[in-house]
């Protein structure tokens, strides 16, 4: 039933909003769920309470700083509509964000997937680096303050511009105490001064609060999650969650450091590290979650024989298409007595430090009943678009070589590294490479063969493109050969002129002819071993792309980044 400070506040903004329903309340006020009368469309708006709202600085200072809070526009970021105050009742308008907050997701699961993890506090992790560029800190990140949009899953940040009104109340006034402590950076709990660094470890918080189910420091008493907060170290995720993907959990623990200086120096480096992890922290989730009777530890037979599957697998990119793994039925009573063997996390790092690609390994498990199988799909079949130049006339060889191919989906740039080794085994040459976002360059240094090798994955497809300059390569030895049958055909001609001039000349250009076409003859071969060389290495990269497109099918793919951040 509608309370008797919602009907005031109804009639107060009777004419420009119709209020609904309140949706929320807190230490910082009642939000109502209302409709803009004017623009026809769904609002938030929030009331600052009686105790605070009479307090001329801080009501100055909340519209203030609401007002600047409401320049921020960013996908990701609740914007806010209007601050104002009227007949002394101070609020603002902010979008409606039909979903729930993330402390409304960890009180409903306990703790949340990895993946989804991740992806919220990649989409907080982006727009707070927007709102620090644009010279706002939130300084008050926590669980309540993010919110999850029910239709696109999308994360957006809220109550930017009241942060430094709660810094201006008492926290023991307000009774958001536990709601605030639980996040606080050290800094914020020292007075030291603040930069967009102290919203990262509020992130960083939230993270953890979101993988393990529980917060960094816990106490019933504020004081004593206060003091923590400055004295002691986080536990580390894995301690608390052993089962969380590794890279996850490193990523949150650097977040918590104590020292700035120590912690991402960026909510844009945060997000791109939680990129280059994110098909990592999806297969160990996958993992995870896969086979809940699979044994810890197997036998020394069935680790060789995983090694051996994984490594013939990889033997075989480029060449056949992976099949879809067929899981084998396990012998439950022996894997519950086994007391020696491998453990399988040690058989899975083995073979990865051997040199094999991980969705080499994880298929071999999976045949094995080890893994899930879902993720592990046969890679697309692509075509290799050969766009060499004709070759000329003289030398029969073309100027150079040319193939590219366009595989349907985006891998991932923790791939990369994999595709390199390709090339240098190919190439038996270390070459410079150079990464950009989304794109990889390998150059060949080696003045004999020039070779140019580029990857780049956007726009839901991944182009490969390998390019090889045969001027360089083969322009001494036509000129070498060219000479070689000039001199030859000279040095007959010379012999025989004294006495037959004719027979001279003719023997001359003849012997000319037939050293420069089994030069020509060379020479063509020559272009062909690189011709099929550069092919092979065209098919292998395309295969391992594919695998990797495939293998990735698990993760979420990620949103594309809104304009202003490309």
């Amino acid at each position: 039933m509608p309370t008797a400070d919602f009907e005031t506040f109804a009639r107060v903004l009777d004419g420009q909003y119709a209020l609904e329903r309140e949706i929320g309340q807190g230490g910082m006020g009642v939000v109502y769920l209302a409709r803009d009368l004017k623009l026809d469309r769904a609002v938030a708006i929030k009331t600052l309470p009686p105790h605070l709202s009479n307090d001329s600085s801080i009501r100055e200072r909340f519209l203030r700083e609401a007002r600047t809070a409401a320049a921020l526009s960013h996908p990701n970021i609740v914007p806010i509509y209007r601050a104002d105050e009227i007949d002394g009742h101070v609020f603002f308008a902010m979008g409606y964000v039909d979903g729930d907050s993330v402390a409304e997701q960890v009180r409903s699961a306990h703790r949340l997937d990895p993946r989804v993890v991740l992806r919220e506090v990649r989409d907080v992790a982006r727009a707070l680096d927007y709102a620090h560029a644009h010279g706002v800190i939130h300084r008050d990140v926590k669980a309540e303050n993010i919110l999850i949009a029910r239709a696109t899953g999308g994360a957006m940040v809220t109550d930017f511009g009241i942060a430094r009104l709660a810094e201006a109340a008492p926290l023991t006034a307000t009774g958001q105490v536990l709601g605030t402590v639980y996040s606080m950076s050290p800094e914020q709990v020292t007075g030291e001064r603040l930069d967009g660094r102290t919203d990262l470890y509020s992130l960083g918080v939230v993270g953890y609060f979101a993988l393990t189910g529980r917060f960094p420091f816990e106490a019933e008493l504020a004081s004593a999650v206060i003091v923590a907060q400055v004295t002691k170290l986080a536990p580390p995720v894995l301690t608390v969650d052993p089962a969380a993907p590794r890279a996850l959990a490193e990523i949150i623990d650097r977040c918590l450091a104590k020292d700035p200086a120590a912690r991402f120096q960026s909510g844009g480096e945060l997000a791109d590290a939680l990129d280059r992890v994110e098909r990592e922290v999806a297969r160990d989730s996958v993992r995870a979650a896969a086979v809940p009777d699979a044994p810890s530890r197997i036998s020394e037979d069935e680790a060789h024989a995983i090694w051996t599957r994984a490594a013939e697998l990889q033997a075989k990119t480029g060449l056949e298409s992976r099949p879809v793994p067929s899981p084998m039925a396990r012998d439950t009573t022996a894997d519950a007595s086994r007391t020696s063997g491998y453990d399988v996390k040690s058989v899975r790092e083995a073979a990865m430090e051997a040199g094999i690609p991980e969705q080499y390994v994880e298929h071999a498990m999976a045949e094995h009943g080890l893994v899930r199988s879902s993720d592990h799909e046969a890679p697309v079949t692509v075509q290799i678009i050969d766009l060499t130049q004709k070759p000329s006339l003289a030398f029969g060889t073309p100027p150079g070589l040319e193939f590219e191919a366009v595989v349907p989906g985006e891998m991932l740039e923790s791939d990369f590294d994999m595709l390199v080794d390709t090339i240098r085994r190919s190439m038996e040459h270390a070459g410079a490479v150079n990464t950009t976002e989304r794109s990889l360059s390998w150059a060949s240094m080696d003045a004999g063969r020039m070779v140019h090798v580029s990857v780049q994955s956007r726009h839901g497809k991944t182009m490969v493109r390998a390019v090889e300059n045969l001027g360089a390569s083969i322009r001494r030895r036509r000129i070498a050969l060219t000479l070689i049958s000039i001199y030859s055909g000279a040095g007959v001609l010379l012999f025989i002129f004294p006495h037959h001039p004719v027979l001279a000349v003719a023997a001359g250009l003849t012997t000319f002819a037939g050293v420069f076409g089994v030069a020509r003859t060379f020479l063509m071969r020559s272009a062909a071993k690189h011709r099929e060389k550069l092919k092979s290495l065209m098919e292998r990269l395309t295969g391992q792309v594919g695998e990797s497109v495939a293998a990735s099918a698990a993760a979420p793919h990620p949103r594309e980044r809104p304009m202003l951040e490309r």
